[in-house]
């Protein structure tokens, strides 16, 4: 019964092709499915009314003109409706499709002309079995086109009335008029409905080929959604936190263009990390430096710093873009003195390594303009400005284990940390002595 199932994929490939066999162009338009839930209950109907006169040759034989006649007619139906039952219940859609167009004008001519045969073996006596011609009438107008339908009436109407004229039933004519009023009727209720029928089973098999299309690429599309979201989800290890989630939240076009933001930077690196270098083994250059970025980061990251990127020992930071902060001052400032314990507890493991290093960091506060530099194959996302370049200058004049900030950090913080004046020094770069102070 793989017809059942509206999405089976034989079921769809066989509804792509045209009816088959030699009567195709009898039948209307329909789906395999549609075409065998009608068909099956032509069958039960057969069933139905070969029992039906079965039933009447027991309980009426008195009353039966022809009984050899009307018990061949109800073996015939019986018969022939539990094998129809038996096709299209076990078929595939494709023979169904071939076969079709054979049996359903062959059953449906032949079950009037026995409908017939039946009523002329019964007698005058037992004409509701005429009653049956109703239901074949509505399988008619909908299994087979308009014109075949009509024909196929006219000769039901043909029939009954060579049936009650040839026995020269009691008013034969009256019978015929409405036996042939009931069948027209019925044909033209129900070609409406089986044109209307036709739409809807032409929009239901189109929208069965979309969900099947759907259905078939979903998968794929599902995979490589994933596929794509794992590599967006290793740009995290690569890119800074906050510009990966941005990228990956679809906003990496806005992020590219050029803009101006009020940020604050950290510039944070070793001190005689060059002379380190020289004496030291490679092995031990990388340690250093694992140990340094691991102890660095963690702090960077809870605070919500973007990583601006790592030139051997040196490090800086940002705070205010791309993600917005309310003081990113505040944020730089807290972050600078939260790295004073594990840095500080680096550097006494190295004195005990016998390593002379130590650590300086610089902290500014103003305007930059942010946005993506670089080249076909490699773009990076960083702030420039003149604040840029004054953290960086802080960095490189603070001693051993010293915070310097710039005026605009140390007034956006003077509330909330201790910060005291520490020099007007003369940085490369700037003209006049730029006032420095140390973070307490």
């Amino acid at each position: 019964m793989r017809w059942w199932d509206p999405n089976d994929p034989e079921s769809l490939a066989a509804d792509e092709q045209p009816w088959g066999g030699p009567l195709a162009s009898l039948m209307r338009p329909m789906g395999s499915r549609s075409f065998v839930l009608v068909s099956i209950g032509g069958a039960v109907l057969m069933v139905l009314a070969a029992a039906t006169v079965l039933v009447i040759l027991m309980a009426a034989n008195d009353f039966v003109e022809r009984p050899a006649l009307l018990a061949a007619c109800g073996i015939y139906g019986l018969v022939g409706g539990i094998g129809l039952l038996v096709l299209y219940t076990a078929a595939s859609p494709r023979v169904i499709r071939r076969v079709g167009p054979v049996i359903a004008p062959t059953y449906l001519v032949v079950s009037t002309t026995m409908l017939a045969a039946a009523l002329a073996a019964a007698g005058p006596r037992i004409t509701i079995l005429a009653a049956v011609y109703v239901p074949v009438s509505i399988l008619v107008f909908y299994l087979l086109q308009r014109f075949w339908a009509a024909l196929c009436n006219a000769l039901a109407v043909v029939q009954f009335g060579a049936v009650t004229w040839l026995n020269e039933w009691p008013a034969p004519v009256v019978q015929w008029v409405v036996m042939l009023t009931l069948v027209v009727a019925t044909g033209v209720v129900v070609s409406g409905i089986a044109e209307r029928s036709d739409v809807l089973a032409a929009s239901e098999h189109e929208a069965r080929l979309e969900t099947a299309e759907m259905n078939r690429t979903l998968e794929e599309r599902v995979a490589s959604q994933v596929t794509e979201i794992e590599r967006l989800g290793q740009l995290r290890r690569f890119l800074s936190p906050q510009v990966a989630d941005a990228v990956m939240s679809g906003g990496s076009e806005s992020l590219a263009q050029p803009h101006r933001q009020r940020i604050a930077v950290c510039f944070c690196d070793l001190r005689g990390f060059t002379a380190f270098t020289r004496a030291a083994e490679p092995e031990e250059v990388l340690a250093v430096l694992d140990e340094y970025y691991r102890a660095v980061g963690e702090v960077l990251q809870k605070h919500d710093a973007t990583i601006g990127g790592y030139a051997g020992d040196g490090i800086m930071a940002y705070f205010g873009d791309p993600v917005p902060l309310d003081d990113p001052a505040r944020a730089a400032v807290m972050t600078a003195t939260e790295l004073r314990q594990p840095l500080d507890e680096l550097v006494e493991r190295w004195e005990r390594q016998r390593f002379d290093l130590g650590y300086g960091i610089g902290l500014s506060y103003g305007f930059a303009t942010l946005g993506v530099v670089g080249f076909d194959g490699r773009y990076d996302y960083t702030p420039l400005g003149a604040v840029v370049n004054l953290a960086a200058r802080l960095c490189a004049r603070a001693e051993n284990a010293q915070i310097l900030m710039d005026h605009a950090t140390h007034l956006a913080t003077a509330e909330h940390v201790a910060s005291a004046h520490h020099a007007e020094l003369d940085l490369k770069g700037y003209t006049g002595a730029t006032s420095v102070y140390a973070l307490a």
